[in-house]
């Protein structure tokens, strides 16, 4: 969320305008020069000179962001970003060119089926030309006629769809990034991304560009899309502090400056030599197999037919035959050749296949599935089995908080943010938990953002919020945002942690593994509310660090030996009161509730040193004797349309399965409510405790 008193809009003063002419200035005298650079720390393969160059003759990510003109914070000023673009290009990746449709045309007779045809009508052609002036030519002509038919239908169906897919990729393409412009965060579209910008990414993000790191919280970015190597590669500022476009984050957050983009990035360089030649599909092969099969055995009986009757005329000699010359008599034989393999090719095969597809493809795009190459439809057809993922496929990922228990008290109704009656200390640590073990962002209406800073952009221009992140984590940002509190500050809540920063607040990551993420947090004793703790932290002398986990309800509760209570206080969970929480749990899964627990642990600097203890040291020494602060059920509803293409397909014979990692209760009920599973049918849930993750599938299903 941008913030209201931060801004450093270059409009709002003098010395903001002259600021901004002096960058525009300095970019264009020195463009040329900055390319080089730029180039210079980011050449493929080659880590220690980029890093040298960057310490040594950039003097670090802070000199880089100066010789670009770019605050590391507050990112670049907005005036100066056609000037940019100018110097430095747009983020724009290199596309092949467009097959004209005489090319498209030309290439359907690459094709061994035609090719015999062609042959064979040239032939027939011929020879019924000579032998029977008036009409031999029909029959020639007709295969060519066929064969024209079939290229042209073929051609006019690639060049449709070759328009479509260009159409459907650049809005494919047309992904959002968020990056930070005048103090402000945006939502930008990737192509409008600039070198200089300050671009904000987290686990399971698409790096849009390539870029330094200018902040890094346990980055892991997958490589083997340029690299092949399938290991993460971990990315520090120290180590390695470059990110590359095409990559993707696999885990932690980072903010990094977009020093390449389009065709200047690693990706736009790879993609400028790819020259894709796309292979036959099953049905082409066996068409073209069938084609020269035939072609093969047809001149072979046309052979052995012209030579049993010259045979017969020389050798045999018959007196039927006496009459007729040999010259005449072999053109007779050649004929009956020609006609044997003409007869043997079948032309209308092509012609049928070419037509079929066509007209399956176009009823297939009135049902909005668009196919370009005829394998995808071949593979497809063929299919029996669907794996589909639950959350965001078969539901809709716009999850909201319907109920739960915060500190020991139940809310059944958060939809219309009905307060919760707890004491107010127990709220500010359940507060501290939602704001600080996030990394999720909600975004207010862009449009009332660019009011406020005096920007007129119309493509921003929304009356809605944007989530960015993990939904679940914005769920509950929101409810902590809501009438249902005193619309907390949750932004400001982050800021005062100081995540990033020296001697700040620790962030590890959410893991898929682990189903669960921590944050140390430590903060200024201004911004303490608690007046016991500043007292405690004011007795040791000491720099205070309280965790906050947040994860899988069922595992959170596990780890935890103690319960915050109505009044702040926090209890020993007994049995009795653990076994409460369990059917809790259970209560919210069969609702088809993702089941998200809060827990804290203070003064974990007795334990262990914040500043050093790794992922693996906190999840063996911290992550245990918590205490218990909320679990919230969490509502993510099907989608419309997923009960009947459920049912479709279904009575068209094909199993589908749902593979998630939510609890065993709450994928049961989804299940059924897609349809997956029926009232009164046998089936089995399996959970696959490697990867922890459910499958779910009818038990009739023998694969």
């Amino acid at each position: 969320m941008p913030s209201k008193t931060a801004s450093h809009s270059s409009t709002a003063n003098p010395h903001g305008k002259s600021r901004v002419a002096e960058t525009i200035r300095m970019l264009e005298a020195e463009s040329s020069d900055l390319r080089g650079l730029l180039q210079s720390i980011n050449e493929a393969q080659s880590l220690e000179s980029n890093r040298h160059n960057l310490e040594t003759v950039l003097e670090g990510p802070q000199g880089l962001a100066r010789r670009l003109g770019t605050d590391p914070k507050a990112g670049l000023d907005r005036e100066t970003i056609e000037t940019r673009r100018a110097c430095f290009g747009a983020n724009r990746l290199p596309s092949a060119p467009r097959k004209t449709f005489g090319q498209l045309f030309l290439d359907t007779f690459d094709d061994a089926t035609l090719q015999i045809l062609i042959v064979a009508a040239l032939v027939s052609l011929a020879v019924g030309l000579y032998d029977d002036p008036a009409t031999g030519y029909v029959e020639g002509c007709a295969i060519l006629a066929a064969v024209l038919v079939v290229s042209f239908v073929t051609a006019v169906n690639d060049f449709q769809k070759e328009s479509q897919f260009r159409e459907l990729s650049a809005a494919n393409d047309a992904v959002d990034v968020l990056v930070v412009r005048n103090n402000v965060h945006w939502q930008i579209p990737v192509d409008e991304l600039v070198v200089g910008d300050v671009v904000c990414v987290e686990a399971g993000d698409q790096i849009p560009c390539d870029g330094v790191l200018l902040v890094a919280d346990d980055v892991q970015v997958d490589e083997s899309a340029l690299t092949g190597e399938p290991t993460d590669v971990d990315k520090s500022l120290q180590n390695d502090p470059f990110v590359l476009s095409g990559c993707t984050m696999e885990a932690g957050t980072a903010r990094f400056l977009a020093i390449a983009v389009g065709k200047d990035s690693q990706w736009g360089i790879i993609k400028a030599h790819l020259d894709k030649e796309h292979s036959q599909t099953p049905l082409q092969e066996k068409l073209d197999d069938m084609a020269a099969m035939i072609g093969y055995i047809g001149m072979a009986a046309a052979a052995a037919t012209f030579l049993a009757m010259m045979f017969i005329k020389v050798v045999l000699k018959p007196s039927y035959l006496a009459h007729i010359s040999v010259f005449n008599y072999a053109l007779e034989a050649f004929i009956i050749g020609v006609t044997i393999v003409v007869v043997a090719v079948p032309e209308g095969l092509p012609l049928a296949v070419t037509i079929s597809l066509a007209f399956s493809t176009k009823k297939m795009l009135a049902d909005k599935n668009l196919i370009r190459h005829l394998s995808a439809c071949e593979t497809m057809g063929n299919a029996t089995n669907i794996c589909s993922d639950k959350t965001g496929t078969l539901t809709e990922n716009r999850m909201t908080v319907v109920k739960g228990i915060f500190a020991d008290t139940r809310c059944d109704d958060t939809i219309n943010r009905v307060p919760v009656l707890i004491n107010k200390k127990a709220l500010e640590v359940i507060l501290e938990g939602i704001a600080c073990c996030s990394t999720a962002k909600v975004i207010p209406a862009q449009a009332a953002v660019a009011n406020e800073h005096g920007i007129d952009d119309l493509h921003l221009v929304d009356d809605r919020p944007h989530i960015i992140g993990n939904k679940t984590e914005a769920a509950l940002l929101i409810l902590a945002r809501s009438s249902w509190t005193p619309h907390d500050d949750t932004d400001q809540r982050r800021v005062d942690a100081n995540f990033g920063a020296e001697g700040g607040s620790r962030l590890f990551p959410f893991s898929s593994s682990r189903k669960c993420m921590t944050v140390l947090v430590t903060k200024d004793e201004a911004a303490v509310s608690d007046t016991s703790i500043r007292t405690r932290r004011a007795t040791k002398n000491v720099q205070s660090y309280t965790l906050y986990h947040k994860g899988a309800a069922e595992i959170v509760l596990d780890k935890c030996t103690k319960y915050l209570d109505i009044d702040g206080t926090e209890k020993e969970m007994s049995d009795q009161k653990r076994e409460e929480f369990a059917k809790l749990i259970r209560e919210f899964a069969s609702q088809a509730l993702r089941c998200v627990a809060l827990a804290h642990r203070r003064d974990i600097q007795n334990v262990v040193d914040p500043q050093t203890v790794t992922q693996q040291d906190c999840e063996k020494k911290l992550e245990k004797e918590m205490c218990l602060d909320a679990i919230a059920g969490i509502m993510d509803p099907l989608r419309p349309d997923v009960v009947e293409a459920v049912a479709i397909c279904q009575r068209a014979g094909i199993f589908v399965r749902m593979v998630t990692g939510d609890n065993l209760d709450t994928a049961e009920a989804i299940a059924r409510q897609a349809g997956i599973l029926t009232e009164g049918t046998l089936c089995r849930i399996e959970a696959c405790t490697y990867v922890k993750t459910c499958l779910i599938f009818d038990q009739h299903d023998r694969s």
